[in-house]
């Protein structure tokens, strides 16, 4: 009869994959068994004491805590083992959401006054003022509808890909992952009416286009619209 626990020896230790098939209460009843048949192999062995790294894949199914505290304490009671993570195919709830929020457009519709700081986990759309001494950040792409007097990081994170499209017709700081710029005067493409986007090019330098080289520069760039709040 096949068992539902398979322990298989990798570079940082030992994985034991549960079957994803197979009920809970078979899963540790089968990890008992799994535990007794080493520690019948382990007598005659000298040293006992030394701990072992073990990861636990679950596939496509979740434990809860209780359900993971259960054989953690098994595993940690009955062996050398210690479990230093779980792993699974499929996200929580909490991980979903976090991602979401990251792949996801933030729509916001807000003045950021001096001493103020907006943070996206993503990409951000705000349709509002940006103050001087305000900061307005994000680990995507930022996109102003208004003015911008203060400071705009994108790539908050290291994302060079990053853009930030406004109207660069005022002092304001740009920042896309490591690059900054502080517009003080403005020059070439700055002039010119409308909005236009800073990106960092091939040279690794902050850059200015107009707003109709966006696809041709960035034409990977994709947004999914989230709320706006």
């Amino acid at each position: 009869m096949d068992q539902s626990v398979t322990l298989k020896g990798v570079k940082e230790g030992f994985r034991l994959t549960l079957d994803e098939a197979a009920s809970y209460e078979e899963i540790i009843k089968d990890t008992e068994k799994l535990l007794e048949h080493l520690k019948t192999q382990e007598k005659d062995s000298e040293d006992q004491k030394e701990t072992i790294q073990l990861e636990v894949y679950t596939g496509d199914r979740l434990l809860n805590e209780k359900q993971q505290e259960k054989l953690t304490t098994l595993v940690h009671e009955n062996s050398r083992f210690r479990i230093e993570k779980v792993a699974a195919n499929v996200l929580t709830y909490e991980e979903s959401a976090a991602w979401q929020e990251e792949v996801s457009l933030q729509m916001k519709a807000q003045t950021i006054r001096s001493g103020q700081v907006l943070t996206a986990p993503g990409d951000i759309l705000l349709v509002g003022k940006v103050h001087p001494g305000g900061m307005i950040r994000a680990k995507g792409s930022i996109f102003i509808i208004g003015e911008l007097h203060g400071v705009a990081h994108a790539g908050l994170s290291g994302d060079t890909k990053a853009v930030i499209v406004a109207d660069f017709h005022s002092k304001a700081q740009i920042r896309i992952a490591e690059n900054v710029e502080v517009i003080e005067e403005m020059t070439g493409i700055e002039q010119s009416n409308g909005a236009q986007f800073a990106f960092v090019n091939d040279l690794h330098m902050l850059n200015f286009e107009s707003l109709d080289q966006l696809k041709k520069i960035r034409p990977s760039l994709e947004i999914k619209t989230g709320g706006f709040n």
